[in-house]
């Protein structure tokens, strides 16, 4: 990713966002990573499926399917999304992502928060 930002949390004052940070780090029972290692945005497959987490944006992702066209076998590119927002991404094994599910009163999501990705495919951490 071009334009990777420096460390924020999307709702959150500069005043405030360590000590913010600190909640969501506990809230999903995780450590709070050093600067360097905080996690932007990761690639990760769940059930078939092809998901990006960014912090400050939505849950999107690709679910391929094949599909006979004229005799043919196709395989097509059908887009998922979920509307709930990306909070924050801790490193591990598994990866851990928290979203605005549950938080927001709003938002619903059939994701749980927070939820498990795994080993992601690729991680983009946050500009120094």
């Amino acid at each position: 990713m071009s334009d990777v930002p420096k460390f924020f949390l999307p709702a959150s004052s500069p005043d405030t966002v360590e000590a913010d940070f600190a909640s969501v780090a506990q809230m999903a029972h995780c450590a709070a990573p050093e600067l360097s290692q905080r996690v932007y945005s990761i690639a990760y497959t769940h059930n078939g499926e092809e998901w990006v987490a960014t912090v400050g944006q939505q849950l999107r992702g690709v679910q391929r399917r094949k599909v006979r066209s004229g005799g043919t076998s196709v395989e097509r590119e059908c887009p998922v999304a979920d509307p709930a927002t990306v909070l924050a991404i801790f490193p591990g094994s598994p990866y851990i992502v928290v979203t605005n599910h549950r938080i927001a009163a709003n938002v619903v999501s059939k994701w749980e928060n927070p939820f498990m990705a795994g080993q992601p495919k690729s991680v983009t951490r946050f500009s120094a």
